[in-house]
Order: C-alpha cells, then structure tokens, then sequence
C-alpha cells in the first residue's frame, strides 16, 4: 500500500497551555483508496508554585479512517475518540466501524477532514491549503471511474459544503446504478433501499425507499422529486406522519402542509399510530396550527422546537406509562393544550415511579375566602392558589414563564393565578403581601387587572400568619 498524500501540523495555543497536532494520511493501491486523519488536543495549566508540575491536565485524541473499495464502491468508516480527563481517568469511546454508513461518512470527512475536529477555531491558512490538495488528490483517483457523464465532469470545486462526501455518494450511487434525488445526499444518511426494492422501481431511490416503508404513492414520489417548497423533506420524517394516521394515512396526509415538517428526523425508525379517528381528527387540528401561539424554542418537549420530535417525545412517554396498565388518551389540538397534555403525562409518570404526589396542604377556610370570585364592574376575575406540583408546570407552559420551576418556593411563598377568562397574571406573596406580580411571559401587568389584584392583596393581608405544609398524597 503505498502513502501517495501525508501532512502533520503542531500547534500551540492560549500562551502554550493548549497544545494541538494533526495528521492527515492517503494511501492508494489498484482498487482501495484509504484516508487516515488523527487529532489530539492537549491543555495544561502549570501549577502557580511550581511551573514544573501541572495543576490540572486534559488530552482528547479522536481518529478517523474512510477505506474504499474503488471497484465496488463500498466503503467502511472508523471512528474513535479517547477522552482523559483532569483527574486522570480515561473515557474511551468504542470505536465505531461500519460499512456504507453514510452518516459516519458525513461526520468524518465535514466535521473530521475539512473541519480538523474543531468547533469556533481552526488550524489555519496551511492546514486548508493541505486539505485542499488533499481533496484533490483523492477527486482525481475518483471521479475518473465515474460513468455517468454529467457526474464525470460535475465541478466539484464549486461545492462549498462538503464536496468529499458528495463525491463519495456520487460515486457510491454511480457504481451501485441507483437514480438519485436533490436531497439524496441527505436522504441516504438515513434510508438506504434494499436490493428488491430497487429491482421494482427501475433502482430508482426514492420509490424504492417509499415502498420499503410502505407508503409509495405518486403524490409523495412527486413531491419528493419537485420539491420547490424550500424545505427538505426527509423520507424518513415523511414516514412517521403518514404511519400516525394508519392505513388510511393518505386521506390525513392530504389535510395538512406535512412538507413544512418533514425537514427534521425522527431519532430512530420507531413510529407511533394513533387510536381511533378521534386522536387523527385531533392531531390534523394540532398540525394545522401549530406555531399560532408563537415559535417554539427550548420547551420541555423539545430543545429544538419541531413538530416531529415534540411528537416522538410525547408517544414515547405514552408508551412506557401504559406499559403499567393506564391508557391514556391524545386529545391536544394547539401547542398549549399540547405541553399541557405533555406536563400531565410526565407528572404521571413520576408518580407511579415514585409512589405519590406532592402539593402544599394550606388551611381549608384561607383557600376558601381567597378563591372566591372577584367581581368588578360586569367582569369576574378567579383567583387559583397553585398548591401541586403539576399546577405549577402547567401555569409555566401557559404562561411562558418560570413558574413551572418555582414548586420548590412554595414552601416559602404563595403563589396564586389570578385569571379573566383566557387571560392571566401571576401573583406571588410572603407573610400577605405582595412580591411580585407579572402578565404572561413576564411582561407588565395589565391595567385592568389593577383592580382584582388590589382587592386580593387585602384578602392576603388576612393572612400574614397563615402556616401550611408540605406532603405527600396519592400513594400507590
């Protein structure tokens, strides 16, 4: 095997405590073609008596290795990263080695080769020429053997992404004579069609993908194909919504802009069918609004907001709470009902877990005077002393505030929603008077609300001295 490419760089960095080395290795023989990257980052910081010793020590070595079969097409990917830390001890991932996975290929030659397994910094102006005459090195073994004629000469160059791995899926698809799509870069990441599957289609993969999940229809083979809704749509995602809806999915499918939501994949291949017509008639509703009530970032359904993994969440949690005999039924129709329906089944599930509940048991006759309605004018405000632990996750979500964290100040202070219909504020006291009072969101008070609050604070002020517990309730 003969070393046709070889590059090495070391670094210092942050005045000499962190140090950095990189390698990069090509070897080329007949038909096998062999990247070889390695990445070790160092940090030490020198003891302030001592400039001999180390106070504290870190060592992060990571390599890759990408082995291609130049005749057949496949490929195998390694991937390994050894962590030791300050206090010495050794985390060592297991390495990772398959054969034409296409997510490992991506992360190896983006974020390994091109990227040198930094994040925010890079090794410099050198070490991207090297790349660059790397890569070129490896195109020109490579797209030679190409037969398709627009592929044999696609100018790789004006790639600005990653044009190594779509060089490899090109080739890979070339020699395995399957017809691609625009996102089959993306697509193959996630689905790669069987043998018998492509016989059917004319190894053609994206009816061939679709018949595999068994959704292959024209509407769906169309879409894919002339997609110009500027959004991806991944085979995998487009999977899920349709095997929520069941047989029939095409009819619930052709209710709803499933194409907004299918740019985001599911974690694994599970799936998860709804009941009944009633759930499907409810889901349709939530799809349909979702995002009214404003974009979602960072809820306790999902960091990332999106439909598909709120939903996978949620059914996931449906499943291993009626795994303990309970059923459980998916009634929300927006996003609110949706974290609220979410905030419950969770509740549940710590419950049976734990074996109880917990809420703040107050006095019978303080809940009674402090809940009674308040009248202004023709308008009628509701107080609600929030008292379990799943009131406050609730009033959180609908709030868009804190409030669902703040269970555990509820030994000290009280909290009470004070609500006009649909619309809420959030009202906090210690020893009857008032601490702090918010709309939704944490915005100001509204002006009507000035009223109600005013004549809650003098009930509160009844009772300054008011004593309550905390304890545990609904034992299994």
């Amino acid at each position: 095997m003969e070393k046709v490419f070889n590059y090495k760089q070391n670094k210092k960095t942050d005045k000499g405590k962190c140090r950095e080395k990189c390698s990069i290795d090509i070897y080329h023989y007949d038909d096998t073609l062999i990247l070889e990257l390695s990445y070790l980052f160092t940090y030490m910081r020198f003891d302030e008596s001592n400039q001999n010793e180390f106070e504290l020590k870190r060592r992060v070595e990571t390599e890759h290795r990408l082995s291609i079969d130049l005749k057949s097409s496949d490929f195998r990917v390694f991937t390994q990263t050894t962590n030791k830390g300050f206090l010495g001890g050794n985390k060592s991932s297991n390495g990772r080695d398959h054969k034409n996975k296409f997510s490992q290929l991506e992360d190896i030659t983006s974020v390994g080769f091109f990227g040198g397994s930094k994040k925010g910094s890079t090794w410099g102006v050198k070490y991207r020429k090297k790349t660059e005459e790397a890569w070129n090195l490896i195109r020109e073994i490579i797209q030679p053997r190409i037969k398709d004629e627009y592929l044999s000469k696609k100018g790789y160059h004006k790639v600005e992404i990653d044009p190594l791995y779509d060089l490899i899926v090109d080739f890979h698809l070339d020699k395995k004579n399957i017809k691609g799509h625009d996102l089959i870069y993306i697509d193959i990441q996630e689905d790669y069609p069987k043998q018998k599957y492509l016989k059917n289609n004319d190894r053609k993969f994206v009816p061939a993908v679709l018949e595999q999940y068994g959704i292959k229809n024209r509407q769906f083979i169309g879409s894919i194909n002339n997609n110009d809704e500027g959004m991806p749509i991944i085979i995998k995602s487009l999977n899920y919504f349709s095997k929520l809806f069941g047989d029939n999915y095409i009819d619930y499918m052709n209710k709803i802009d499933w194409h907004l939501h299918c740019y985001k994949s599911p974690p694994n291949r599970k799936v998860h069918p709804l009941k009944n017509e009633t759930e499907k008639r409810n889901m349709v509703k939530l799809i349909r609004r979702w995002e009214e009530e404003g974009l979602r970032l960072n809820t306790d359904l999902t960091s990332d907001g999106t439909l598909i993994m709120s939903l996978y969440r949620l059914f996931e949690l449906r499943n291993k709470i009626e795994k303990r005999g309970i059923e459980l039924k998916f009634t929300a129709t927006k996003d609110s009902e949706l974290d609220t329906l979410f905030e419950k089944w969770e509740s549940l599930r710590k419950y049976l877990q734990k074996g109880y509940r917990v809420r703040y048991l107050f006095p019978e006759d303080f809940v009674k005077y402090v809940e009674q309605p308040i009248k202004v004018g023709d308008v009628i405000y509701q107080p609600k002393v929030l008292s379990k632990e799943e009131e406050f996750k609730v009033e959180g979500h609908i709030m868009k505030n804190c409030m669902g964290n703040q269970f555990a100040h509820g030994i000290a202070s009280i909290f009470i929603s004070l609500r006009k219909g649909k619309r809420w504020v959030d009202v906090q006291y210690r020893k009857g008077k008032k601490t702090m009072c918010y709309g939704k969101a944490n915005s100001p008070t509204p002006s009507d609300f000035k009223s109600a609050i005013d004549t809650l604070n003098k009930r509160m002020s009844n009772f300054d001295k008011v004593k309550w517990v905390k304890e545990k309730y609904d034992l299994i």
